[in-house]
């Protein structure tokens, strides 16, 4: 199950970005999402994530299920167009 949650500071409360990952693994910092406009430092393998703004340390906060994207439904052609199609009353 993928789940996803913010990751803000102990210090000011600022949220910095979000972290995903699944139920039964560990969140690791490769599904870190930097929040839009984010000018924090880049992290690479075996940094520790801080806070943006003050550099302080950092939790998950509300952790939840990632919602689930559900694709438009392709409709055959005959159907666009109001025909019936063979074998089929209207």
């Amino acid at each position: 199950m993928d789940m996803i949650g913010d990751v803000k500071c102990y210090h000011c409360g600022h949220i910095s970005g979000q972290v995903e990952g699944t139920k039964d693994k560990k969140l690791v910092l490769t599904g870190f999402s930097p929040r839009p406009g984010y000018q924090g430092p880049k992290f690479g393998p075996g940094d520790k994530l801080r806070c943006e703004r003050c550099q302080g340390p950092v939790f998950i906060e509300d952790l939840r299920r990632k919602p689930i994207e559900i694709l438009p439904a392709v409709m055959p052609a005959s159907a666009k167009q109001g025909k019936t199609r063979r074998g089929r009353a209207a």
